[in-house]
């Protein structure tokens, strides 16, 4: 694949997308009512799925907020969804109005709607959204709008932010990553959160397997990893205090709820390039 042919997944109603469910977790907002069966199961296995949504949702803005504290101006948000509130620009414009953004995804509802968004907002001189795929890093570095957007030389902060489950191993998402790092200049971070039964209890470890099953009928299956696993994707990256821990764990502006059932399903870290 390469930029010049890429093509966004073609939209297909009969099958959620994990960018529909995971939008309908964050804002109730259901975009076809065709996905609403799969929801409704989802639920059933999963209760606290919505909850798990939003810690993803949360760390990303913690992220991107310790990003632009670093210095960093440029972002390059992978797997990015359809936009809903806090979205990557909003959150580094707010303390850093210069700050340039880049989407990727390859559904072609999430890209439809991203680039209404930011037509409205009269933002396209300083974000984009590009029709890519994390299985080609090179088409998504070398895309056109990329290139305009991003200076290499200059510090990037990348965000895979609920992405890498949807990679299977025969993906070899491993690679994938270094290649987005080979690309960047010292200084850069990425950000990632992964689904994981690793910490969870037995009830919740059958809840989320249960669920993750699911998904085998949708247009992404899911992929679980260890911690181990989760580490090897910040493989040459430096790790962040406090290191490889929970999505609710880094950096919390509030107090953990050391209850919550979706809180040890969720690992989640930040790299720095040195």
């Amino acid at each position: 694949m390469t930029h010049d042919h890429f093509q966004p997944r073609e939209l297909d109603t009969r099958k959620p997308s994990a960018a529909r469910v995971y939008h309908y977790m964050i804002t109730g907002e259901v975009v076809f009512g065709s996905d609403l069966p799969f929801i409704e199961r989802l639920y059933a296995e999963i209760p606290f799925y919505p909850v798990w949504a939003r810690h993803n949702r949360a760390f990303l803005t913690r992220a991107v907020q310790y990003m632009v504290e670093a210095g960093v101006r440029q972002f390059l948000d992978i797997g990015s969804g359809l936009p809903t509130g806090g979205n990557t620009h909003e959150v580094a414009r707010r303390a850093a109005p210069e700050a340039r953004v880049v989407y990727v995804d390859n559904d072609e509802e999430a890209i439809t709607r991203a680039h209404d968004l930011l037509t409205q907002q009269a933002l396209l001189d300083s974000t984009a959204m590009v029709a890519g795929d994390l299985r080609d890093p090179v088409g998504i570095l070398e895309h056109p709008d990329t290139v305009r957007l991003l200076d290499y030389s200059e510090p990037v902060g990348v965000l895979l932010v609920s992405v890498l489950p949807w990679l299977p191993d025969a993906d070899r998402p491993v690679e994938l990553v270094s290649q987005l790092r080979d690309a960047l200049t010292p200084g850069s971070h990425i950000a990632m959160t992964h689904v994981s039964l690793e910490d969870a209890d037995a009830k919740t470890k059958r809840q989320v397997a249960s669920a993750a099953g699911l998904f085998v009928d949708a247009l992404d299956p899911v992929t679980l990893r260890t911690r181990k696993q989760f580490e090897d994707f910040f493989h040459g990256w430096s790790l962040v205090a406090p290191g490889i821990t929970y999505a609710t764990d880094w950096r919390p502006n509030r107090p953990v709820d050391s209850d919550d059932p979706a809180r040890l399903c969720n690992f989640a870290a930040l790299g720095h390039l040195q």
